[in-house]
């Protein structure tokens, strides 16, 4: 029997325990594995994205850019696949529809990376490469332009270019170009990017004994059961 994606081995273990000393059918005991995984585990997963908090309540690592909430949507994408003939339920991530510059990318393996962390090496000769003969240049670089002092002549002068100046006179390109010049620095060919965990399923042992009991009550075995009994027997 195994709970996969919610559980640490010492609550599988009091899981385990508990399945024993209630003598359940096996129809109870699958039935009681799904409503632990659905009704207790995924609820906390969603609750812990609302909060942006791990399982024990500590907050996650912040944005490098931006303030807006993390992993909006994977909690969303959890289910259950129930597995009677192993007397298991699985959680598992599906949908999302992610993608990268290679394809489309599962929702489990962008759960992965943001649960356990990640260093992702990268390079230039991966990086998308659009078109950019004959568009025009982007603000972003127009405005980069200037904050290395680009100017352009006027009459005898030489003076700052305004970011239409070198929106209307330069391709994206062209500008690219230029930034690499002015800055005077050799361009990144290898890097990597780092995500730090931001662990959103799972469920603290008090978070857990709750689950655990309220769910044993909910199939009608031990309606006079506390959590503070549960507590008292592990």
């Amino acid at each position: 029997m195994r709970i996969e994606g919610g559980l640490d081995q010492r609550q599988l273990r009091q899981l385990r325990a508990a399945l024993a000393a209630a003598d359940l059918k096996p129809k109870q005991r699958q039935r009681l594995l799904w409503r632990i995984a659905k009704l207790g585990i995924i609820v906390v997963a969603k609750r812990n994205q609302r909060n942006q908090v791990t399982p024990d309540g500590q907050p996650w690592p912040k944005r490098k850019r931006g303030k807006g909430k993390m992993l909006r949507q994977l909690p969303k994408l959890l289910l259950v696949r129930e597995m009677p003939e192993r007397e298991a339920v699985r959680i598992y991530l599906r949908g999302g529809g992610y993608r990268n510059s290679s394809g489309p990318v599962s929702a489990g393996l962008i759960g992965a990376v943001h649960q356990d962390g990640a260093s992702i090496p990268m390079s230039a000769d991966r990086m998308p490469r659009p078109d950019q003969r004959g568009k025009p240049a982007l603000l972003s670089q127009a405005k980069r332009l200037r904050a290395l002092g680009y100017k352009v002549r006027r009459g005898k002068r030489w003076v700052k270019a305004s970011s239409r100046e070198i929106m209307d006179s330069m391709s994206m390109a062209q500008a690219g170009l230029m930034i690499k010049k002015l800055r005077g620095k050799p361009t990144k060919r290898n890097w990597k990017i780092d995500i730090p965990a931001r662990v959103f399923l799972g469920v603290s042992d008090t978070e857990f004994n709750n689950i655990l009991v309220r769910q044993l009550q909910a199939i009608g075995f031990g309606w006079d059961v506390n959590a503070q009994n549960r507590r008292g027997r592990q």
